[in-house]
């Protein structure tokens, strides 16, 4: 939690010291949405398949407010339920982003458990135009499972984004 608290706090201080937004410094909001995929690590199982949907809305050119949702099945399924900040670098038809999100994971195999969850994870939005670009991203979720344990899971994520201009 403190870690946490800490990158809160860093976002918030980037956004009141980072300069306004103007024209051309990108769109002022996204969604996005595609394929996705988990491998767990404890239990060494690929979800392949899995879907994600995302949306940010950009505090300036470098920062915005980024949350994910997203599902995974296989035996069980799992979905998580994440916002926290993105930091994005770039201009034009290549935009990278790294994020940090933290919230819930719920997991379902007859019984359902919900665990705080948060992932570090990187991506890269290559446009097709303007408004138009495709999503590659990765990261590492971690999950604060019953007993004080965290399990890591994999995931890699492919789809559209649609931009929304200033």
């Amino acid at each position: 939690m403190r870690l946490l608290s800490s990158m809160v706090l860093i976002a918030g201080l980037i956004g009141t010291v980072a300069p306004t937004a103007s024209a051309d410094d990108g769109p002022r909001a996204d969604v996005a949405g595609g394929y996705s995929l988990i491998y767990d690590h404890d239990i060494k199982t690929t979800f392949d398949a899995g879907w994600f949907l995302s949306a940010a809305a950009n505090a300036n050119k470098a920062v915005a407010l980024a949350a994910e949702v997203s599902g995974h099945y296989k035996s069980q399924s799992v979905h998580t339920f994440l916002a926290g900040p993105r930091f994005v670098s770039g201009t034009g038809a290549a935009r990278f982003f790294g994020q940090f999100l933290a919230g819930a994971a719920v997991a379902s195999a007859g019984t359902t458990a919900t665990d705080f969850c948060y992932m570090p994870a990187i991506g890269l939005d290559i446009g097709f135009n303007p408004n138009t670009a495709m999503r590659i991203g990765a990261g590492e979720r971690f999950v604060r499972v019953s007993g004080g344990n965290t399990s890591a899971q994999f995931q890699f994520l492919v789809g559209l984004v649609h931009r929304f201009e200033k």
